[in-house]
């Protein structure tokens, strides 16, 4: 999917099906100002108790390459509250999610596939690692091709000890799943906050029922399916529309069936095939 945008927290002021295995530097003109708001976000991790940082960027599609996946760190709110992270390291571990890792002061970050048994334990294969950074080596990982369990997981390593993350999304809220010693430095709205300040294309429960009185989604709830709001906008011919999934809410897990988005009383639902955006009903 095309690139989700990243909304703005008000309490931060700082803030893959391809090539498994791909890793790529980009490499560009780091500034004095992008190195210290690196040296700031490690303090800040580091103050924290915790061993290193992750931001989940947004979802991703199939084909998505590197130029692509690293576009998620230059959004606007992103960029200027983190611009090291376009320095990143992309590391191409296929599947749908994108995060930005960033290792506390004097870390090392490193990337094992993993899998889940039939027990619901994790098994990493240690042995062929897609990823070994270098101490403070920012890594931008595309990751997770199932909404129920990490494909990935990210070690931390400084001197002789490490911890252990399986990055991954809450289906609840849209948000980083909590990880012991992991600082969250993604930015989400506030939407309590700013309740006051909505306007219609921003409205999440008018939106939601904007498109929950569309005959296909109406159908589909009646088949006793579920409809969430995914926590990210999606700017479409000139509005800001919340996007929502609808799937079937299992007891341990939820499956992801179609997209859909809202602005202005007009609702869109997203065409993989052509990775596009297009007004539901039309044709």
């Amino acid at each position: 999917m095309k690139k989700f945008s990243i909304a703005v927290c008000v309490c931060a002021v700082l803030f893959s099906f391809s090539n498994y295995g791909e890793c790529v530097r980009e490499v560009s003109a780091q500034t004095s100002g992008a190195e210290e708001n690196l040296a700031i976000l490690q303090d800040i991790i580091r103050e924290n108790e915790c061993q290193a940082g992750m931001a989940f960027l947004g979802y991703t599609y199939e084909n998505a390459d590197t130029s692509e996946i690293l576009e998620y760190t230059r959004q606007e709110e992103l960029a200027a509250a983190y611009p090291f992270l376009q320095d990143g390291t992309v590391v191409d571990a296929g599947g749908y999610e994108i995060y930005a890792i960033v290792p506390g002061l004097d870390c090392k970050i490193s990337i094992y596939p993993a899998q889940v048994t039939e027990e619901g334990e994790y098994l990493e294969d240690l042995n062929n690692p897609w990823y070994m950074g270098q101490e403070n080596e920012v890594i931008i990982l595309r990751c997770n091709m199932s909404e129920i369990f990490s494909n990935v997981m990210v070690s931390v390593q400084k001197q002789n000890m490490s911890v252990q993350y399986h990055p991954m999304v809450s289906l609840k809220d849209g948000h980083l799943a909590t990880e012991a010693y992991c600082y969250d430095f993604s930015i989400y709205y506030d939407w309590d906050e700013y309740q006051s300040e909505y306007d219609y294309s921003l409205d999440i429960n008018i939106a939601r029922d904007l498109i929950a009185q569309t005959d296909e989604v109406s159908y589909y709830l009646g088949l006793g399916m579920s409809l969430w709001y995914t926590g990210t906008e999606e700017y479409i011919e000139g509005r800001n529309c919340p996007v929502f999934v609808i799937g079937t809410d299992h007891e341990e897990h939820f499956t992801k069936e179609k997209y859909y988005a809202a602005g202005d009383n007009v609702v869109y639902y997203y065409d993989p095939l052509g990775d596009a955006w297009l007004l539901l009903g039309a044709g």
